[in-house]
């Protein structure tokens, strides 16, 4: 009843949104799936996706049916007790399209893009990994320190959130009024390359987590690239103090975990 009632709010929440857009703008959607290789499979696995795979994405992107698909290697946490070892990110723009992202694709469309070497290969994927998940997020906002860069981070540093329901709002300012400005100006001074806010659905109370930020970063060592948050603090928010600050980011969510994802392929 809960997640009912939760995707009652966020439809009632992406339809709000959706009136402030132009008639021709749609909103982004990512759809998340996590992937536990088989042990011992990872260079089949690895194949399968860019060799395979990458080929049918590529045929979507280019049918209009997504906008982009991106694979990741979860470089920490690491370990045999992983919970998974990839991620693939789908890009889709607006709602519909989630429901059905390979439209009217058939069998048949798909062996004229493979040979029968690759045919093979995408029929054995599933004894190479377990899906292990698949989420949707909506892109709720984004900014980068090139807009116009063509080329994907390299990074993402991604930071798992749990909100309480009552505090939807309060979280969203926090992150968009608050954080967001600051990691503007953060990224004048180099290190970070973008940030993103993108929201779970169906992601109710009862799920250990409901929305996601990602820091992304071009280099490893963009990572450690470091800047004067007081004096940042002070040109952004003038008259804060750190404590202040930080008071409203941990009285709006809980940070429940971070994964740090490398891009390993992409189709755009």
């Amino acid at each position: 009843m809960k997640n009912v009632k939760h995707f009652v709010l966020f439809v009632a929440v992406l339809l709000s949104n959706l009136s402030l857009l132009a008639q021709n703008q749609e909103p982004s959607f990512f759809i998340v799936e996590t992937m536990k290789v088989t042990p011992g499979m990872d260079a089949q696995y690895l194949k399968a996706e860019r060799e395979v795979w990458k080929r049918i994405h590529q045929e979507r992107i280019k049918l209009g049916l997504i906008t982009s698909w991106s694979l990741y290697a979860v470089r920490m946490p690491s370990g045999t007790d992983r919970l998974y070892d990839y991620v693939t990110v789908t890009v889709v723009q607006g709602w519909k399209k989630v429901e059905n992202p390979y439209g009217n694709m058939l069998a048949g469309d798909v062996e004229k893009l493979l040979t029968k070497e690759q045919l093979a290969i995408a029929n054995e994927t599933g004894k190479l990994r377990n899906l292990t998940q698949s989420n949707v997020f909506y892109g709720v906002d984004f900014v980068a320190a090139d807009p116009k860069a063509t080329t994907l981070a390299k990074y993402q540093m991604i930071n798992f959130m749990k909100v309480k329901d009552e505090k939807a709002e309060e979280y969203y300012n926090m992150e968009t009024k608050l954080v967001k400005p600051m990691h503007v100006e953060m990224m004048k001074t180099g290190g970070r390359a973008a940030w993103g806010l993108y929201s779970r659905v169906l992601g109710g109370e009862g799920q250990p987590f409901n929305y996601v930020t990602s820091d992304f970063y071009n280099k490893w060592e963009d990572m450690a690239a470091a800047s004067d948050f007081q004096k940042i603090l002070a040109k952004v928010h003038p008259g804060m103090t750190a404590k202040a600050y930080e008071k409203k980011i941990f009285d709006a969510r809980s940070m429940v975990g971070q994964e740090l994802w490398e891009l390993l392929d992409s189709a755009r």
